[in-house]
């Protein structure tokens, strides 16, 4: 297995219904974290984690988790982007969804959480692009959670007036 393959075949051209989403309570073991030194000494502790995960039906080596905030909550309240003020509730929240194999992380892609919630993307560059792989990492996480499809990615995406350009990193990963 390489990781072109893993890019295009088994992320970038399958839908969630490849996907087993695992929805069962409890931890799934993919934490972040913090330490450092305090006036009490030494400390270690757990700042967010992964709020979703799924396993690739064809290949559960490969596994994705999603939903872990990129910024703290400080640095969250001064997210503003212009292109979300379009929006009836400008609110963006980052995060990230991770793509593992045999639970090393392999790839990742940053993601937003639009329009009050309803709405999840790529985050845009500054001059309104994202790649064809992230609007298909986006696709995923959205049918995976459920999204209604008036909601897509894709049609936020248009309204905004994004460009979907070709992935160099990953080699064209993503739809045409």
């Amino acid at each position: 297995m390489d990781l072109f393959k893993i890019q295009h075949e088994l992320i970038a051209d399958r839908t969630s219904g490849a996907w087993y989403r695992i929805n069962i309570a409890g931890p799934f073991f993919h934490y972040r974290w913090t330490w450092g030194d305090g006036p009490d000494g030494g400390f270690s502790h757990v700042i967010g984690e992964h709020r979703s995960y799924a396993v690739c039906r064809e290949e559960p080596s490969l596994t994705m988790a999603w939903g872990m905030d990129i910024h703290d909550r400080e640095e969250r309240r001064d997210m503003h982007f212009d292109w979300a003020k379009k929006f009836v509730n400008p609110s963006v929240r980052l995060f990230w969804v991770d793509f593992f194999w045999n639970n090393a992380l392999i790839d990742r892609v940053e993601l937003c959480s639009i329009d009050g919630g309803h709405g999840t993307i790529p985050v845009p560059t500054h001059d309104l692009q994202v790649t064809r792989f992230e609007e298909a990492a986006a696709f995923l996480v959205h049918d995976l959670d459920g999204g209604p499809n008036h909601d897509n990615p894709g049609r936020y995406l248009d309204g905004l007036g994004v460009t979907r350009i070709s992935d160099e990193d990953r080699w064209g990963a993503g739809h045409a």
